[in-house]
């Protein structure tokens, strides 16, 4: 991989052209060639992981959906199960997501799985750990998965249960503090939001060793600034239109 040809991860799956975290997202976001893929897990209040980017339901939940409002965190897995959230999708389990994350062939495209409320950090190390064998996470550059987070919390929290899954930092903007903490937690990817993202960060990944993400380029302008900037991969909401456009940036 060089800095012009970046791997793509499929944000939420392919959260432009289907519903957001959905099975059916992600199986588009296998379909269209994503290199990753990314989701979101939250905690139901009875200890189960919950596959959504908010903390409630509010945003997402379909309108004829039987339970459309409430916080995730206040409601069973059970009542979580009655959701719709698009496209007549549920809102799934990550082992659900796991078993999505296939391609046609059989081999598996690698999971960002960020954790949005910290209290889910036990719940996804002990999944990972229960769907791969041991082996799986022998050469973290070719781990099945990476626990990603903006706080440090869920990072240090996994890296004390499982060291062996490669972690994964994000942020808006980055500062000298931000690296610092990146070292300190021994993250093998850091995350950087494009509009904020300066050439001093990819000079900084690289000192570190650390791979790094640019996220989420939703238009032209946004992946073009990604490319330009140069980084290991770029996180994406609709994988067929970037593969597109970074074809014709290199046919031109």
């Amino acid at each position: 991989m060089t800095p012009q040809h970046p791997e793509l991860v499929g944000h939420r799956g392919a959260a432009a052209v289907e519903p957001e975290n959905t099975v059916r997202s992600f199986r588009r976001g296998v379909a269209e060639g994503s290199q990753w893929l990314e989701c979101d897990v939250h905690l139901s209040a009875d200890g189960h992981d919950v596959i959504l980017h908010d903390a409630t339901l509010d945003r997402t939940a379909q309108a004829e959906s039987p339970l459309r409002t409430g916080a995730v965190a206040e409601l069973t897995r059970a009542q979580l199960d009655r959701v719709l959230v698009g496209e007549g999708e549920h809102i799934p389990t990550l082992a659900q997501v796991l078993e999505a994350a296939v391609r046609e062939d059989g081999t598996r495209v690698p999971l960002l799985v960020e954790i949005k409320a910290p209290a889910a950090a036990d719940r996804v190390v002990e999944i990972l750990l229960a769907h791969f064998a041991p082996s799986a996470w022998a050469d973290p550059a070719t781990a099945p998965a990476i626990v990603l987070s903006f706080h440090e919390e869920p990072l240090r929290r996994a890296a004390e249960l499982a060291p062996q899954i490669p972690r994964m930092r994000t942020t808006t903007a980055t500062s000298p503090a931000w690296w610092e903490s990146c070292r300190a937690l021994q993250v093998a990817h850091a995350g950087v939001r494009i509009a904020d993202a300066r050439q001093a960060d990819v000079e900084r990944a690289a000192q570190l060793g650390i791979t790094l993400n640019l996220w989420t380029a939703r238009t032209e302008e946004e992946l073009e600034r990604a490319l330009e900037l140069g980084c290991d991969t770029i996180t994406v909401d609709d994988p067929a239109w970037a593969f597109a456009l970074m074809a014709r940036r290199v046919a031109a």
